[in-house]
């Protein structure tokens, strides 16, 4: 069988993809585009056989099967209409899009095109989450009630590394919007998708030390479809890191260590007798994939990266729907940005929409609600911050940008030192 031309538009979070699309037996690496020529050159090295553009619709024009989606998080939904509609399928870093008539363009245009739509959700794939995902399925903890989810990741010590500039999305993006790592895994394990959101979040004081101007903390609640509770933090600017699920259902409850160790498993269940006795069962244990556990474990984000390539392109050959398909990947996304809209307003409760359905698509095609400062000239537009307009003095973008530029110096220098070794 012949094998699928991928491109990767954006190298730096897209080395590892192309990588694994490399090592993939049904698919081979063709094509790169990134406008940092630092990042071509180190992902590069002496491949000769890539080609390279800097420019987004010239990438299009070559003779791709497949487009990977890693430029910046909040404009991948124009990207991937796009990609498919040039009759690419399009695996997609998250988030899926930025407002929600982005949203219905994306699902109409996957519906339109046929082709193949996944969310690169990672932590879906986590060896704790999938034991999870595997358990709930056997009915070990029974029907799901209520849970908790939380990315809690203070990125201040390398801000300047993960940001270009002033106006770079991790600036200005509310602090509910990068949700599909925490909530993601939640709607994957119990197949419940969230039908209301009540959003909050902690306004910015820690973020504008690092040039931000969205808020510190979001936190909101979902109402899910079974009528189970789920609460969320899907982003954070301030200590300490977790990635941390917790479900619990009818018959028990499971979570991940939350602090250390995060890779073990926490599983209680509890049963009643006809006399209302209860027996306790309780044991904890490291999970082990349970296939392609050696080639997992080569790739980032503990294996978890592996599996979103390896099932992606499985749905491909065998011409099956991608495991989280542009509806999931709405389900995921969505709520972020309505729960930043709920704090905007006062913490209103506010209808998740189910984008399968074309007469519910219908009543957001033109809601370009956004605080994206790109969009500010469209009417009734929020800011970034529950606070208002946040001043940030230039003298902290001008230290980051120092930092930065201290980095890249080092990183040419290799480049350099390794390519004058091999000469």
């Amino acid at each position: 069988m012949k094998k699928l031309k991928v491109g990767v538009f954006g190298i730096k979070r897209g080395a590892t993809f192309a990588h694994l699309f490399d090592m993939n037996p049904h698919t081979e690496l063709s094509a790169i585009c990134d406008a940092d020529e630092l990042a071509v050159k180190q992902f590069l090295g002496d491949r000769k056989e890539v080609a390279v553009y800097s420019d987004y619709d010239k990438f299009l024009e070559h003779d791709l099967d497949i487009v990977v989606l890693c430029n910046y998080c909040t404009e991948h939904a124009p990207a991937a209409i796009k990609a498919l509609n040039s009759g690419r399928s399009v695996l997609s870093e998250v988030i899926a899009c930025k407002t929600l008539a982005e949203g219905v363009e994306l699902c109409r245009t996957v519906e339109k095109t046929g082709k193949h739509y996944m969310l690169a959700e990672n932590y879906c794939y986590f060896s704790y989450t999938q034991e999870m995902k595997r358990l709930y399925e056997e009915g070990v903890i029974g029907e799901y009630l209520y849970g908790e989810c939380e990315y809690v990741h203070d990125c201040r010590p390398i801000f300047h590394l993960l940001t270009s500039g002033k106006d770079h999305w991790r600036n200005w993006i509310p602090a509910t919007y990068y949700c599909t790592h925490s909530l993601g895994p939640i709607i994957t394990i119990t197949k419940t998708r969230p039908v209301k959101v009540v959003g909050f979040v902690v306004p910015n004081k820690l973020s504008r030390e690092v040039g931000r101007v969205g808020d510190d903390w979001g936190v909101f609640v979902c109402i899910m479809d079974n009528s189970a509770v789920t609460r969320v933090i899907p982003w954070s600017t301030g200590p300490r890191d977790s990635i941390w699920y917790r479900i619990h259902g009818t018959k028990g409850a499971m979570e991940n260590n939350r602090l250390r160790d995060t890779d073990v498993l926490n599983i209680f269940t509890i049963e009643a007798t006809p006399e209302l006795e209860y027996k306790e069962n309780e044991k904890s244990y490291r999970p082990e994939f349970r296939k392609y556990q050696e080639e997992a474990r080569k790739f980032g984000h503990g294996g978890s990266d592996f599996f979103v390539v390896w099932e992606f392109v499985d749905s491909i050959i065998k011409g099956e729907k991608p495991p989280i398909d542009v509806y999931m990947a709405m389900d995921m996304t969505l709520p972020g940005i309505l729960a930043y809209r709920s704090a905007y307003m006062g913490n209103i409760p506010i209808e998740v929409p189910d984008f399968r359905k074309e007469e519910v698509r219908k009543q957001y095609e033109n809601d370009h609600w956004s605080p994206d400062p790109k969009d500010k000239h469209l009417p009734n537009q929020p800011t970034p911050s529950v606070l208002g307009e946040i001043e940030i003095p230039e003298e902290i973008y001008r230290k980051l940008d120092e930092k930065r530029r201290k980095v890249r110096m080092e990183y040419e220098k290799a480049i350099e030192v390794d390519k004058g070794a091999k000469d």
